[in-house]
């Protein structure tokens, strides 16, 4: 696992994250899509109810690194920095 805070451009290791049952739903949905076909994409963005707050997650392996991902996130997924 890899959390990064875009805003500041930092790795977290800790993050508390409070659902309400409909970003929890899509939240479940958006991981089963990812699961499902990893060659789908590569990511699901969940959002609240005015688009304010968002998460974005996604799958990452050895084979996907140099195809999907930033060169930032590359470093996070390597390195964990």
């Amino acid at each position: 696992m890899r959390i990064l805070d875009e805003d500041r451009d930092t790795t977290v290791d800790n993050v508390l994250i409070l659902f309400t049952k409909e970003e929890a739903i899509q939240l479940i949905s958006s991981l089963e899509d990812l699961i499902a076909d990893e060659t789908k994409g590569n990511h699901h963005h969940i959002n609240n109810n005015d688009y304010s707050k968002e998460l974005t997650i996604a799958l990452y392996n050895e084979k996907n690194i140099d195809d999907w991902f930033s060169e930032r996130c590359k470093r996070l997924i390597q390195y964990d920095k």
